[in-house]
């Protein structure tokens, strides 16, 4: 046991806060790069399929702020702009309407899930 005076109170308190931010913060970093894998994986097994391209498109990209923050983007680099004719549907040239096939939703409202659940247990003391 470390017997602490009343004039170094404070900074063993703002020296334990500094430790668990920075165990909070790798901890998130981790949790948030396991989840946008999963959700990748998810998006990728749940896409319509003609020749396979769209599907095996799928990719993540890190990006780091200056402040320390990390976003995780997942996005399709083989068709990007198929994403949203395919989750929501289109028109059709010669009339009519193709129905939207949903694969991105879900994965997204997981990942959501995923991420909660799982900032609870890495942070909880």
């Amino acid at each position: 046991m470390v017997t602490i005076g009343p004039d170094g109170l404070s900074d063993a308190v703002q020296a334990a806060l500094e430790e668990y931010g920075d165990l909070a913060k790798e901890a998130t970093r981790d949790t948030v790069r396991k989840v946008a894998k999963t959700c990748r994986q998810e998006i990728r097994a749940a896409s319509p399929r003609r020749t396979g391209r769209y599907a095996k498109g799928w990719r993540l990209k890190e990006t780091a702020a200056l402040n320390g923050d990390l976003t995780e983007t997942v996005y399709n680099a083989a068709a990007p702009g198929l994403t949203h004719l395919l989750e929501n549907g289109h028109a059709k040239v010669d009339g009519g309407r193709v129905e939207g096939h949903a694969h991105i939703a879900p994965a997204e409202r997981q990942a959501e899930a995923n991420l909660l659940e799982g900032l609870e247990r890495e942070l909880s003391l």
